[in-house]
Order: C-alpha cells, then sequence, then structure tokens
C-alpha cells in the first residue's frame, strides 16, 4: 500500500470521526433541550387537567353569576331571585363525572354551598340580606374561577373597601366597575384586583 493511499484512508478516517463526534454533540443538545422543555409540558398538564366540556359548563355557571351580580347592582330583588333560582338549578344538572375524584369532591362542595345560599337570596326580603346571600355565592364562584378555569375568558376579580359587607369582593365580565354591595348611587366603587384568563 502506498503512502498517498495511508494518507487518504488516516484523511477519511478522520472525517469520519469528526462528523460522528457532532452528530454526539447535536444529540447531547438536541437531549438538553428535551430536558428543559418537559417541566413546562408537566407544568402545562398540571395547569389543564379539567376536561374542557366542564370548563364550557363552568362558564355557562358564571354566566348566570354575571346575570345575579347584574340584578343585585340594580338592586332589583326580583330579578336577583330569578337569576339565583336558575344558579341553584344549574348546579344540579352540571355533568361532573368527567372530573377526577380531588375536583370531584371540590365541585361537589362548591355546588352545595352555591344551592344552598341561592335558595336563600330567592326568599331574601331586604336588599341587606340579598346582599349578604350574594356575598357568599360570590366567594364560592371565586373558587370556581381559580380552581375550575372556566372558559370564555378573562374574568376580572373586584373589590371595593368601602363596600358594606365582609369580603367586598366579585367576579366581573367587563372590567367596568359594577358594584353589588352598595346602593345603585355608589356602583362605582370598586377596583381589579385579579384577572383570570384561559
Amino acid at each position: 500500500m502506498t503512502v498517498s493511499k495511508l494518507i487518504t484512508i488516516f484523511i477519511l478516517f478522520l472525517t469520519l470521526s469528526a462528523c460522528g463526534g457532532e452528530n454526539r454533540e447535536m444529540s447531547d443538545q438536541q437531549e438538553q433541550q428535551q430536558n428543559q422543555t418537559q417541566p413546562q409540558q408537566q407544568l402545562e398538564q398540571q395547569e389543564s387537567d379539567i376536561p374542557y366540556n366542564f370548563r364550557l359548563e363552568m362558564e355557562t355557571l358564571l354566566g348566570t353569576y354575571f346575570e345575579l351580580k347584574n340584578a343585585v347592582v340594580e338592586s332589583d330583588m326580583e330579578a336577583a331571585s330569578m337569576a339565583s333560582g336558575k344558579l341553584s338549578a344549574f348546579t344540579s344538572s352540571v355533568l361532573d363525572d368527567v372530573l377526577g375524584s380531588k375536583n370531584l369532591g371540590l365541585w361537589q362542595g362548591i355546588a352545595r354551598i352555591i344551592r344552598t345560599e341561592s335558595d336563600k337570596l330567592v326568599t331574601s326580603e331586604s336588599l341587606d340580606e340579598m346582599r349578604i346571600y350574594f356575598e357568599h355565592i360570590s366567594r364560592t364562584v371565586i373558587r370556581i374561577a381559580d380552581s375550575f378555569d372556566p372558559a370564555g375568558g378573562p374574568y376580572y376579580l373586584m373589590a371595593c373597601d368601602e363596600a358594606a359587607t365582609g369580603d367586598n369582593q366579585w367576579l366581573s365580565r367587563e372590567e367596568e366597575v359594577g358594584n353589588p354591595y352598595q346602593t345603585s348611587a355608589d356602583a362605582g366603587c370598586g377596583e381589579i384586583v385579579e384577572r383570570f384568563m384561559n
């Protein structure tokens, strides 16, 4: 074998070795990228563990809650009573068998509170009573927005420091403030404290 053939074979060997090394480096880089994206994918899966059809049902529930909120803002006891009855009935029709056991237990507790407080609001005899029961419903509906990621957002958590009741918080579909805890003259009191995006 001549020297020139040996040199050619040696150069070919070095070239192939270099290519293999680059492929190994590329594989290592790809593996690192996959390892970095895995926690993000796991986080996304954790955030979206509520089935979409249940999230749609929660959107419908919030729509009824907003009807109730608007009636309370307007101090319209008849409209509030109707919306409250509708809200109570809706919680019994929600198809919750798509939820895992942990979320199912949470939903069933929330639904029971909403039914109890809505039924009390239906029979309330004064604006003050109506607002107290609305506050209890709002506290529970805020938990729905926080735990079940309802479709159709964004939704806005609002609060008014001068509200007449305890929590002073409610949910709104609009950014414009309509305070349900005050008389209609004070309906502008409040501000956005959190946005629920989806």
